[in-house]
């Protein structure tokens, strides 16, 4: 037997056709068994803006995409991706090369603790022999990960490769095609109350209920009734049949007394899909006025109380989807008071500034012209907040994604690289300043799909703190937060061959808008805005 013949017996028997590498040595085995095996590669050298392209794709295709590297802190660079798949519950199979046992703790270098490394945030973790003399156990490790991705939840997972020297001796005829091993796609599956009412064994006779969705995991479920209050979050990928609800409870947050006065907005039944939320208001309004009873519909024994209702767990299998609701009469003045709520915030909401050069106006008119089909990537801090404040007409064919599990600006423009990759739609990432910055790495690389424009909305610094509650009280220290800068994107998109188009007021902000839009090709658009006016905009929609 050889390293080889024995690596190539571990990839042939993964599922996926597509995988993210980091170049190394260590790692050569599996380089050259992806690429003889057929798989498309993507060679990427920042560990860090490969994990967050992975993810991208893995997102996009809801299929695993496997990310490879060679030993040392590679491996550690990778960690960040693989805690927002692990809570975003996105598949991946992360292979990492290692020094054998003998090499660990014994000052060689690129050798540290590897095995298990990234235990507290996986879904599974396996560790091939470290001699090369039974193919038959590297096929048996990855039978077992195929078995843990069709029965576990998605997320990432982890198998550690230790190798030993020589691993350079191989030639084409180690490698053969790839097995063909099948993940299961994601069926949509529609329940009415009536069903979920029977398979909870609670009458929702004259109850006030909720449906809540919240960021897409995947699972297809989806509740559909004609009297429930139904609100989703912009990361579901589903319908509200309420306006501006977000906007609306935010707005609250800043009132004494805010979410007192919306307690006949509180359901007595409330039932959720998916995972998490953008929205901080309707946290508040659950949180304080709890549900008499909290269903949350999943596949899976993994569940966030994020309202603190302790959510009971019902299993979709069990719930018998051919009910219909025409068997119970829940309480319809529900509704009607969240829409005539929502109505008159809105008519308030209606009498911002619009047409001023600030953040919130920005979003607000790229939101509106946001072509049909064109998938809409978010990053964290405000640009998510102000999508989910505004896009409330979301059309069905606009698909959102954001890196919502564990919610970090890191990664933001690699995720939506690496959608952007594995797609022919176009890609829009509105992002910050910091975020694009931070993530730069995501355009070094030879694969810039043409596909992608990213706005930047540039404040020159963490403009979040500036208008969010309690950093006013740190005093000069805020500048230590804040990031105060005075940087540009441009001299940063002509070193990676991007097209720029800026704009510091809105006159220039219109023009540029529709030459970057109607631009055949990637391109950035970066619209340089001063902290008072969007300080100002922010102030004005908080005291609504």
């Amino acid at each position: 037997m050889s390293v080889q013949s024995c690596i190539k017996a571990l990839i042939q028997n993964l599922p996926g056709d597509t995988a993210v590498i980091s170049p190394g040595s260590r790692n050569a085995p599996i380089l050259f068994a992806l690429n003889h095996l057929k798989i498309n590669c993507y060679s990427i050298i920042d560990e860090r803006s490969a994990g967050f392209m992975a993810l991208g794709m893995a997102k996009h295709t809801r299929q695993p995409v496997i990310l490879n590297c060679t030993s040392g802190t590679a491996s550690l660079n990778y960690y960040p991706a693989i805690a927002e798949a692990f809570y975003a519950r996105v598949p991946l199979i992360v292979i990492t090369a290692d020094r054998p046992p003998e090499q660990i703790d014994a000052w060689d270098g690129q050798a540290i603790r590897q095995k298990n490394v990234y235990r507290n945030h996986i879904r599974g973790e396996f560790q091939t022999p470290d001699s090369f003399d039974d193919e038959s156990a590297f096929t048996a490790i990855a039978q077992q990960v195929v078995k843990c991705l069709q029965s576990e939840i998605p997320g990432p997972f982890h198998i550690n490769v230790p190798i030993r020297e020589p691993f350079y001796d191989m030639s084409p005829s180690d490698t053969s095609s790839n097995t063909e091993v099948n993940f299961p796609s994601v069926s949509k599956i529609d329940f009415s109350l009536s069903s979920i009412a029977a398979r909870a064994n609670v009458s929702f006779d004259h109850k006030k209920v909720l449906v809540f969705n919240g960021m897409d995991d995947g699972e297809g479920i989806t509740i559909t009734s004609d009297k429930a209050v139904i609100l989703s979050d912009i990361t579901s990928s589903k319908q509200s049949n309420v306006s501006f609800w977000d906007a609306m409870l935010f707005s609250s947050l800043s009132k004494q007394g805010g979410m007192d006065a919306l307690k006949v907005l509180s359901p007595d039944i409330l039932i959720t899909t998916g995972t998490t939320t953008v929205s901080k208001g309707l946290k508040h309004l659950l949180k304080i006025h709890k549900p008499e009873a909290h269903f949350h519909i999943t596949n899976y024994d993994e569940v966030g109380d994020m309202f603190g209702s302790q959510p009971q767990l019902l299993n979709p299998s069990e719930i018998q989807s051919s009910l219909s609701d025409s068997a119970i009469s829940i309480e319809g003045s529900y509704l009607t008071a969240w829409k005539n709520m929502t109505v008159l915030f809105q008519s308030k909401f209606s009498q911002l500034d619009w047409l001023g050069y600030h953040e919130f106006s920005i979003v607000n008119f790229i939101l509106e012209k946001l072509k049909s089909g064109t998938i809409l990537h978010l990053s964290n801090s405000m640009p998510v907040r102000y999508a989910s404040f505004l896009m409330n007409d979301k059309r069905a064919d606009n698909t959102v994604f954001a890196n919502r599990g564990t919610s970090g600006i890191d990664g933001c423009t690699s995720t939506a690289l690496g959608n952007a990759l594995v797609t022919d739609k176009n890609v829009l990432l509105i992002t910050g300043d910091l975020a694009f910055f931070y993530d730069i790495n995501a355009f070094f690389n030879q694969h810039l799909p043409q596909n992608l424009k990213v706005i930047i909305l540039n404040n020159r610094g963490g403009g979040i703190f500036n208008l969010i509650k309690g950093p006013e009280n740190i005093g000069e220290s805020r500048k230590l937060q804040s990031t105060p800068h005075f940087l540009n994107a441009s001299a940063l998109c002509t070193h990676f061959g991007i097209t720029h188009f800026a704009a510091k007021d809105i006159g220039s902000f219109r023009s540029c808008y529709y030459q970057f839009e109607a631009y055949k090709g990637a391109a950035v658009l970066e619209l340089t805005t001063r902290e008072e006016e969007n300080q100002k905009a922010f102030d004005e929609f908080m005291n609504l």
